[in-house]
């Protein structure tokens, strides 16, 4: 996605309030002018040289991507992008995070699958028989893979009729023609199915976004 000036800007902002930096210290760091991050993010100047980017990115020890939203680098050819989480139950404007917040793994998936899979990381415990919360599931885009069938795990989006979405994992079950997103879950709160034709009150679509083609979660050593 091409990014205006108005979101890099934002996202410059973002990264200079959460790294807590002084702009003046940062530039002399980096070897750059300070006015130019200055005109920059006031709106006088339309965008930052390359350049100025992988200076100061240098100093922060991050890819420069990660202050000036340019499309992210993949840091290895079996790297997945974790883009954002899913959470029954949570709805919010944007399933995806902005690009400067993902970050990589490397995990095995099938080949066909290496260039367009995507990952989100699990919150909450709807599913957490299959992926406790913290893990990560590998999903591919339907238009990439298959149409679902029952015993798929899928990702499905829950659109409320406020515009907002939820986004979820669930395991696909169809009976009597009747498609449903089952939890696989330890928590008594997260054990009713969900019909994706009805769906529940105040939600106006189901949509089955994916396939999950694999679960991640790390050891803590």
């Amino acid at each position: 996605m091409e990014r205006n000036a108005d979101d890099r800007r934002e996202i410059l902002r973002r990264f200079i309030v959460q790294r807590g930096l002084r702009i003046a210290a940062w530039a002399k760091q980096a070897g750059v002018d300070k006015n130019s991050i200055y005109n920059f993010l006031n709106g006088h100047s339309q965008a930052l040289d390359p350049r100025t980017y992988a200076k100061l990115a240098r100093v922060v020890e991050i890819p420069a991507w990660q202050i000036s939203g340019d499309t992210p680098e993949a840091p290895s050819p079996t790297s997945i992008w974790v883009v954002g989480y899913v959470e029954a139950g949570v709805f919010r404007e944007a399933v995806e995070w902005e690009s400067s917040q993902w970050r990589a793994i490397d995990v095995p998936v099938p080949s066909r699958f290496q260039h367009v899979s995507k990952a989100l990381e699990v919150r909450g415990r709807s599913m957490d028989l299959e992926y406790p919360e913290g893990s990560v599931v590998i999903w591919v885009d339907i238009i990439n893979s298959r149409a679902p069938v029952s015993g798929d795990h899928v990702i499905a989006y829950a659109y409320a009729k406020d515009g907002s979405v939820e986004a979820t994992v669930k395991e696909l079950r169809v009976n009597d023609d009747q498609v449903w997103l089952w939890p696989k879950s330890s928590s008594p709160d997260h054990q009713v199915p969900i019909n994706v034709t009805e769906p529940p009150e105040g939600v106006s679509t189901i949509e089955i976004k994916g396939l999950v083609v694999g679960g991640y979660r790390a050891r803590i050593l």
